[in-house]
């Protein structure tokens, strides 16, 4: 099965250390450090706008353009609006090759171009460039340091690149300046990556709170929150918050499809097919497919499953071809389906040299080297996949896998136990189930130590 892990990628990232959610709030009573005011045409629309009616102003600014064919504005602002499009109907391919090739059109007239800049940094980040988003984040701030929008670019940069220390140091700073959905929905996720739940749901809810009813963002942070609550075996609650999020923003597929992983949970597989294959219709993100496979695979439907496997892997097959670095995400889920080992590793050992630190490529990297029966290679990996304590279900599943082949049963009988208390059902019921079976056969093997490698 493929790892549903990859549905976090697109979270915004953040952690506040040793902070109460009280104290997230706080730094909004800390002075703003004297800086330039940002330039008038950030006083008007900001980067993180969100158009009321995005069809409306792409074909305003089609027009614009039209007119004005070597005008620079027009050009940032369509493009503004295309990765809006894109981020909301799922269709990145579509949408962000011609933002792209807009905003280095814009750069090219007006390389200073503070306003197009930003926007670029922000692209960075969504099409996997963190080092490309890192640089000009730090550029752009170095010139403005109190624009929170780009500390945000920064923030999920250094995330991706695995620099955790160096994010917080960003985010404490983002927070000082605009405390609101954008910082709380990244200390929310760097709080979960860090093993505190509990703080990781209040950072979501002050999220939610920040943003008017039927926005955008705040559809997003409630799907978080419902996410959060759902990790917790917390169902009930879960759909409580994703009817609530339809009944604010109708037909919003990320809501639909949360309610198919809802029933998927509570092992209604017909009903959560049936939410999964409504909510790809409206929108077909790969997120959909990811639980697909494995409400298919529960449903016993192997010619079903295999195609919403395909369908992923073509999915990031067409990301990859419109620029984005994709590579870790396929190597997890060829290493997962057993298919293209040694593409897998390859893929893998790339993303690792690339950003050491990282706690997914750490682990995809392990897994990788596990699949090519290597799992002595893959402790280091594995290790520092759980180095910050993040408790993540899946990771502890491959840690158990790995340690069990190396013979060292009673690691991996804690691994297990700690999958399953973790609710590792939540992310893949049938890989809980094998769990389980795994643990029934390893238990009386041998004393169980404490596995004291992953709480370091």
């Amino acid at each position: 099965m493929p790892s549903l892990s990859i549905m976090a990628r697109y979270r915004f990232l953040l952690y506040l250390a040793g902070a109460a959610v009280i104290g997230l709030a706080a730094y909004a009573l800390r002075p703003t450090p004297e800086a330039p005011p940002l330039p008038d045409d950030l006083t008007q629309i900001q980067p993180s706008a969100e158009f009321v009616n995005v069809e409306e102003t792409i074909a305003y600014y089609r027009e614009r353009l039209r007119r004005e064919p070597d005008a620079i504005e027009p050009r940032v602002r369509l493009a503004q609006a295309l990765m809006q499009q894109a981020r909301t109907t799922g269709q990145e391919t579509d949408d962000l090759p011609e933002a792209q090739r807009l905003l280095e059109e814009a750069l090219a007239l007006d390389p200073e171009h503070y306003y197009g800049r930003t926007l670029q940094a922000a692209l960075y980040n969504t099409l996997h460039r963190f080092e490309d988003a890192r640089a000009l984040s730090e550029d752009l701030l170095a010139e403005y340091p109190s624009h929170a929008f780009v500390h945000g670019t920064l923030v999920d940069a250094l995330v991706e690149l695995g620099e955790y220390e160096a994010a917080v140091g960003a985010s404490d700073r983002m927070l000082a300046i605009r405390p609101g959905l954008p910082s709380y929905a990244r200390a929310s996720y760097l709080r979960e990556l860090h093993g505190d739940t509990e703080g990781a749901i209040a950072a979501m809810h002050l999220a939610a709170d920040a943003e008017p009813s039927g926005h955008e963002g705040r559809a997003w942070a409630l799907l978080q929150l419902g996410t959060l609550y759902l990790a917790e075996a917390k169902a009930d609650t879960a759909a409580f918050i994703f009817e609530g999020i339809l009944e604010e923003r109708p037909n919003f597929a990320p809501a639909v499809g949360a309610l198919g992983h809802v029933a998927l949970v509570k092992g209604e597989v017909d009903e959560a097919i049936v939410r999964l294959e409504e909510a790809r219709l409206l929108q077909p993100r790969e997120t959909f497919d990811e639980l697909l496979v494995e409400a298919y695979t529960l449903a016993g439907d192997t010619r079903r499953a295999e195609a919403a496997a395909e369908r992923v892997l073509e999915s990031l097959h067409a990301a990859r071809d419109m620029g984005e670095i994709v590579d870790m995400e396929e190597a997890d889920l060829l290493a997962d389906r057993d298919q293209d080992l040694d593409q897998a590793l390859r893929l893998a050992q790339e993303q690792v040299e690339r950003r050491p630190g990282h706690l997914h490529a750490n682990e995809t990297m392990a897994w990788a080297l596990y699949k090519n029966e290597r799992a002595d290679e893959a402790l280091p990996y594995i290790e520092q996949a759980m180095r910050l304590n993040t408790d993540d279900a899946m990771v502890h599943y491959r840690a158990a896998r790995i340690y069990e082949t190396v013979g060292q049963t009673p690691i991996a009988a804690e691994h297990l136990r700690r999958a399953l208390d973790g609710h590792l059902r939540i992310e893949s019921p049938s890989t809980a189930a094998d769990a389980r079976t795994l643990l029934a056969a390893l238990e009386g093997a041998a004393p169980v130590q404490a596995v004291s490698t992953a709480r370091r």
